[in-house]
């Protein structure tokens, strides 16, 4: 018999994920922005980059490489133009600086731009977008970090699987694409090695270069499209980590490299109505949203869905009836609770 999957709302599960982070060093209002971010992605149905990844936080913070009481700080270099500097924070809450920033500099100058540096992984990208897209903006966000992915041709760690998320305004709501630059999302292959399932045939390589469909044994991804995934990966490097004056890859990969778990990022604003009226906007976007809704189908019996429109109805649908947690995962937090002496979290 399968086992029974458990329910937990939003709420109840966002101070859960508070009272871990505080009690592990981080000021109250990091772990709130740490874990709205990982909340929402449980809500949106991606729990890859849910609270399922706490456990992978709270080991950066033992290891050193998080900060968890860090404040990011920002460093001007032009009217729309300006750094975040990380000192190591959790990756959310440099974001929620960067986002904040930029927002105030696209509607003074049309757009805003952030390059963000020494922070560390910074959850599910789309969740900024999606936030600035609700605000008004049309926003683009790329990161880089660690190498997990192999360079096309290669058979080893070369390349980030550096994701990239870009959002827009609807009458419907914010429209989002967030994803990874591999086949598969590096979270996709920690869900994998949790539930025991096969990867598909073509994305990962074990840790000897060696194709394999068994999550276990995958060590390396493979970049999404070949040589267009590995270009992309690398040269979001190049307008991240080196134009930040804060190189990842070549520290690692290169000779004597040591790995680290750092991630830098870039976020761009623009400002719709410095462009046209949000009204024309959205009413555009919904002409063309329904256009390609409309298209001959494939499979008569299969919807065409745009991006981000998935996520948007499981974030309904959990926001009503709970967030499920697999029998793993909620095994997995109660350890967390133990460890960290904080009470369960209260499920529904």
């Amino acid at each position: 018999m399968k086992p029974e999957t458990a329910h937990i709302s939003a709420d109840h599960l966002t101070q859960f994920v508070i009272s871990v982070l505080t009690a592990n060093g981080m000021p109250q209002a990091s772990a709130a922005t740490l874990a709205e971010v990982l909340v929402w992605a449980d809500l949106r149905g991606v729990s890859s980059h849910g609270v399922s990844r706490l456990s992978m936080y709270l080991r950066t913070i033992r290891d050193g490489d998080m900060n968890p009481a860090a404040t990011p700080e920002i460093e001007d270099r032009a009217a729309a133009l300006f750094v975040v500097e990380g000192h190591r924070c959790a990756g959310p809450v440099a974001m929620k600086l960067a986002l904040e920033e930029a927002g105030k500099r696209a509607r003074t100058f049309g757009v805003g731009m952030a390059v963000i540096r020494r922070t560390t992984h910074t959850g599910a990208i789309g969740r900024y977008v999606h936030a600035a897209a609700e605000q008004g903006f049309a926003a683009i966000m790329f990161n880089s970090g660690p190498p997990n992915m192999a360079y096309q041709g290669s058979r080893v760690k070369s390349l980030a699987t550096s994701p990239m998320a870009m959002g827009v305004p609807s009458e419907e709501g914010p429209l989002v694409l967030d994803m990874a630059t591999a086949i598969i999302a590096n979270g996709r292959l920690i869900q994998a090695v949790r539930t025991g399932e096969p990867l598909p045939p073509g994305c990962a390589l074990t840790k000897d270069g060696v194709p394999t469909t068994d999550a276990a044994a995958a060590d390396i991804l493979l970049p999404l499209g070949g040589p267009k995934g590995s270009g992309i990966s690398f040269m979001f490097e190049c307008l991240t980590g080196v134009l930040a004056t804060n190189p990842i890859l070549a520290s690692m990969i290169g000779p004597g490299g040591k790995r680290r778990h750092e991630h830098n990022a870039m976020l761009i604003l623009i400002d719709v109505a410095a462009m046209r009226p949000m009204e024309d906007f959205k009413r555009d976007m919904s002409e063309l949203s329904g256009i390609v809704r409309a298209l001959p189908r494939l499979d008569p019996e299969v919807a065409i869905m745009l991006p981000g429109e998935r996520g948007a109805k499981a974030f309904a649908r959990r926001s009503r009836e709970g967030i499920p947690l697999s029998p793993k995962t909620l095994a997995g937090l109660l350890e967390i609770a133990e460890k960290a002496g904080v009470a369960a979290p209260a499920l529904s």
